[in-house]
């Protein structure tokens, strides 16, 4: 039988190309609405073959505009980006035959825009994806056709490196020199000594960028590769030698040891390089000084550095001073001149999500958040500006020398200290400013030595807090929340070793100085120092814990001064301070009087800006940590929080279901809205307790809807992950009989959620979640209510402790699962207790002394006295090491159960 004709090509309709040709010619045009018509664009993206035809006019769109070509191509690079995976096969082999062949296109702003839409389909399907794209590329750089394409080739594989850096040393089956990293780097390091700049410029920025994934395959190469950074070292082109740069520094990450027998040339070159007149190149080698302490080198090669640093940190501090034309200063100058101007969208940096994490791992009692929003902030970042955002020489600079004074400690501050001092005196502000820098960089790693001094530097940086100058005033804050650690231990937790410890009241003044300058600049009328001032006034109650308490008052209602007049662009940085207040001061929060100063403000932000406001996640984030914080002291306001918390959550996933039916239409669902409701509605839970469950009840089915169907959220982890800490809040409340009703469904997600494919998918926070709330439903329910469910959950529970390599965290919460599980209902455990005695055994060990260890050893104590031969043997041994990690059982009746245990 004759096999069936394959199916024939895609090919464009002249019809739809012109329609399209019609629709970027508008785009273009000036003082057309750019925004809609993206948007009708967008809208074309969602037809099956639209990107084809983007491709075809690209490539082999002859006669067209070159602009109209490169916009088409543009356009193709962005669906590509985030749809690639979901392009219909033949509709994805269409666009790489279109591509690759236009790689040699004369245009070279045409080709280089093929190597940028070709970067984002390496970067959907990886190495191994598409093998055939890195022999091609190769075939092109050993034998090139032109030079056309050498330059679309090369562009495209730098490009590539970029999105799949650290990857391309993956073992490929049947590629040449089995990996695409051995593949290209053997056809690169020729092109590194090419007559012609371009071409040696990106060959060496190519073969910079797979450093970090060189295959151990091509380990001698390493060597032709440094013999080629040193031959371009004095290139007559800057960008080479920028890259020379690079080179070195990712060499010292990946293979220092090739450094060491010239480190001193090395240095020397680097020196120069950093006071090089172009300021790429000074930059590149600054980022020298940061790795160079942080490679793995042995301590006779670090001492090397140690004799340059006469010369190298009085050219750190130069660089650390501000340029006279400076972007970032003058935004600020600019803010300064005209305070209270409105924000514009393009000010509004983007956020980025926390997620919250239930259970072991975190302490005593219910979790907490991983961290503030977007983890630990860059430490030269003086605000969240986007401006202040892009990595400068500045920024390198007081970087070297932070990771530098952390490697030589006090050793430098004899040439770090006479400089400070002239320059803090100098009438010029800009040296003034980069000497404050410069000692916010070395308050750690010179702090034995700088401690003497503490107090008249503290006499001298409050006063720089009114300074005239906004940036000045900026880096005293962020300066002064450096040695926030030292004066708050100093303060109130001394060490008897420490180095000229003030007395109590001292300690006290130091802090009423501190905060009360940071107060001040918290209601600063400069938006860039009101960054500052929030960022530095969290860094510091982060550190003063609940000892904040004399200094409360005054610190709420500047914080609520600034909610009620911030502008959008820092209401996130408020926010944040904030937030870590509330996380950070524990007991003396918890009350009425907080709760009346924080709530209404962003409350009222909610109100005036509705629901669809872009902040909303931001601001939702904020009033969760404020009523987790003040606790029963929220209670007021917590009927309405709750009630429109749960309205907002049925609003937008009822969104969700219309966007599901009409996958085409512009359903505006939010779903970080509903994690963010759903977090308010467990914060709500949590804060208040027992005293909530009079609010759960009178929403209980509503909530119940909300639960189920969040919990079963086929799109988002994080809208599971948030459900199911609600989940197990509620429980933990009290109030659990009110999603009684919906048990069976939220156990069979809550299983579903721990089964191995969602735990290899990294998933953690969502099973982690799913682990700690059926946990407290076992322990706030009747062992007859959770019967019904132990099979299907503690199978899960085990089948997660017998996993290899798995999350600590969710090995001790499915640990304490079981255990509650196993405290209720031990008799439907009792049976498999020889089987998972051993793995769960492993886990407990892990746990440390607290309520849930004792809950999880209960349940433990029931399974062995049930079926006491399932722990004999090798079991036993599992067992007796668990029971030996305890320090202190507080609860006399398991004290006595191990001891009976291990006498039996």
């Amino acid at each position: 039988m004759a096999a069936p004709p394959p199916p024939p090509q895609w090919q464009p309709q002249q019809e739809g190309v012109q329609q399209i040709l019609q629709l970027l010619t508008e785009y273009r045009m000036p003082g057309v609405d750019q925004q809609q018509m993206y948007q009708r664009l967008q809208q074309c993206a969602k037809i099956p073959d639209f990107n084809n035809y983007l491709a075809f006019i690209l490539t082999q769109g002859e006669g067209t505009q070159d602009e109209i070509r490169q916009t088409a191509g543009l356009l193709l690079k962005n669906n590509l980006k985030t749809g690639w995976q979901s392009t219909e096969p033949a509709h994805q082999a269409y666009i790489q035959r279109a591509l690759l062949p236009a790689l040699g296109h004369p245009n070279r702003f045409l080709r280089h825009t093929v190597g940028t839409a070709l970067s984002m389909i390496t970067r959907a399907v990886g190495p191994r994806g598409w093998p055939g794209l890195y022999t091609t590329l190769a075939q092109i750089l050993e034998q090139p056709p032109d030079a056309n394409h050498v330059d679309g080739a090369l562009d495209c594989v730098y490009k590539a490196c970029e999105e799949l850096n650290g990857r391309l040393d993956e073992q490929v089956q049947g590629m040449p020199e089995g990996s695409a990293a051995g593949l290209l780097i053997s056809r690169l390091l020729p092109l590194m000594a090419n007559p012609d700049v371009g071409i040696r410029r990106t060959a060496l920025g190519s073969v910079n960028l797979m450093v970090p994934s060189w295959p151990n395959t091509h380990a001698a190469a390493m060597d032709t590769y440094l013999q080629g950074l040193f031959q371009l070292a004095n290139d007559g082109d800057n960008g080479v030698r920028k890259h020379v740069c690079s080179g070195i520094v990712s060499l010292l990450y990946r293979a220092p040891e090739k450094l060491v027998p010239n480190i001193r040339d090395v240095i020397t070159y680097m020196i120069e390089m950093t006071n090089f007149g172009d300021e790429d190149v000074a930059l590149e080698s600054c980022e020298f000084w940061a790795a160079f302490c942080e490679a793995d080198l042995d301590r006779d090669t670090v001492e090397v550095l140690r004799e340059f640093t006469p010369k190298l940190i009085p050219m750190l501090l130069t660089n650390m001073a501000y340029a006279e034309d400076d972007e970032e200063v003058l935004n600020a100058e600019d803010d300064e001149a005209n305070a209270g101007r409105a924000d514009r969208d393009q000010d509004i940096k983007p956020s980025f999500r926390g997620q919250k994490d239930k259970g072991s791992g975190l302490g005593e009692g219910a979790g907490g958040e991983q961290g503030r929003d977007g983890g630990d902030d860059d430490e030269y970042y003086d605000d969240d500006d986007d401006e202040a955002a892009q990595w400068n020489l500045r920024k390198s600079s007081a970087n070297g020398l932070d990771v530098m004074s952390n490697l030589f400690g006090d050793d430098l501050l004899p040439m770090i200290l006479p400089v400070v001092e002239q320059r803090l005196r100098d009438a010029n502000w800009r040296l003034r400013e980069s000497a404050i820098l410069a000692l916010g960089a070395v308050a750690e790693g010179c702090s034995g030595g700088l401690a003497q001094y503490v107090p008249q530097l503290i006499e001298f940086l409050v006063p720089s807090l009114d300074d005239a100058r906004p940036m000045v005033r900026s880096i005293a804050c962020w300066t002064l929340s450096r040695f926030s650690r030292w004066v708050v231990q100093m303060t109130f937790a001394p060490h008897p070793g420490d180095p000229a410890p003030p007395t109590a009241e001292q300690g006290k003044g130091f802090v009423n100085s501190i905060l009360g300058g940071l107060l001040r600049r918290v209601v600063d009328h400069n938006k860039h120092v009101q960054a500052a001032a929030c960022g530095a006034l969290a860094t510091f109650t982060q550190e003063i814990g609940e000892d904040v308490a004399p200094w409360l008052g005054p610190t709420v209602q500047a914080l609520a001064q600034a909610i009620a007049t911030y502008q959008r662009k820092n209401m996130r940085s408020v926010y944040d301070a904030v937030a870590t207040l509330c996380e950070s001061a524990g007991e003396c929060v918890r009350t009425a009087d907080v709760a009346r100063a924080l709530l209404p403000p962003l409350l009222q932000k909610w109100e005036t800006g509705g629901d669809a406001q872009p902040d909303l996640y931001n601001l939702l984030e904020c009033v969760t940590s404020v009523v987790m914080g003040v606790g029963l002291g929220a209670q007021e306001y917590a009927a309405p929080m709750f009630a429109r918390a749960l309205q907002l959550a049925r609003h937008q996933l009822a969104l969700r279901e219309q966007a599901k039916a009409n996958p085409d239409s512009d359903v505006p669902y939010e779903p970080d809205h509903v994690v963010a409701a759903l977090d308010l509605l467990s914060g709500v839970a949590d804060g208040l307790g027992a005293a909530c469950e009079a609010l759960i009840a009178a929403n209980a089915p509503a909530l119940r809807e909300v639960i189920v169907a969040s919990v079963s959220d086929p799109y988002s982890p994080g809208i599971r992950r948030s459900a199911f800490a609600l989940v197990g809040d509620v429980a933990k409340s009290g109030a659990g009989s009110h999603v009684a009703p919906s048990l069976p469904q939220i156990f069979e997600c809550a299983a579903a959620n721990l089964q191995p494919k969602m735990v290899q998918a990294y998933n953690m926070s969502v099973c982690n979640n799913a682990c700690w709330s059926a946990g407290e439903i076992a322990l706030a329910f009747p062992p007859e209510t959770v019967a019904p469910y132990v099979p299907a959950l503690c199978g899960a529970f085990v089948q997660v402790l017998n996993m290899t390599m798995i999350n600590r965290s969710l090995g001790e919460n499915a640990a304490i699962a079981l255990g509650r599980f196993a405290a209720r209902c031990p008799e439907q455990l009792a049976s498999g207790f020889g089987e998972l005695c051993g793995p769960w055994c492993g886990a407990l060990r892990r746990l440390r002394d607290g309520q849930e260890k004792e809950q999880a050893f209960a349940g433990l104590v029931r399974l062995v006295q049930l079926n006491p031969q399932g722990a004999v043997g090798d079991q036993m041994v599992s067992m007796m090491n668990a029971i030996a990690s305890w320090q202190f059982v507080r609860d006399q009746t398991l004290h006595a159960n191990l001891l009976q245990l291990m006498q039996g």
